[in-house]
């Protein structure tokens, strides 16, 4: 198996788990591979760092359930994967520019990072 490969089943691993705590660790053993080279190698096809596209990935997906449902932000902080309600708020603000509240109030074009599908070119 190609290296892009195993990088794109631990993306499929990310997506099925987004809600969970999700470990270098854990998706290096899936990968097969060392910490070290996992996390390289996925900043290298995904272009953003682990940490960060697993972030991007739940606030995307908050995004949608802020302006699909009536659910409690509270609610949807837990349910995306963020440990906590004030977390999620911080890096909602962080990367958006607004409180989940004010988007909720008055939705706007916001980026959203999708799940990218690596392929050999």
């Amino acid at each position: 198996m190609h290296s892009w490969q195993q990088i794109q089943e631990t993306i499929d691993t990310i997506e099925e788990h987004l809600n969970e705590n999700l470990t270098i660790d854990y998706l290096s053993t899936k990968a097969a591979l060392s910490p070290f080279y996992f996390q390289r190698l996925f900043t290298r096809l995904v272009k953003l760092p682990l940490g960060e596209y697993i972030k991007y990935r739940r606030l995307t997906k908050s995004l949608d359930m802020l302006s699909d449902t009536e659910e409690k932000i509270l609610d949807i902080a837990l349910c995306v994967g963020f440990s906590s309600p004030e977390h999620y708020s911080r890096s909602f603000k962080e990367a958006y520019g607004i409180t989940p509240m004010e988007y909720r109030k008055n939705p706007i074009a916001c980026n959203r990072v999708n799940k990218p599908e690596l392929i050999l070119n």
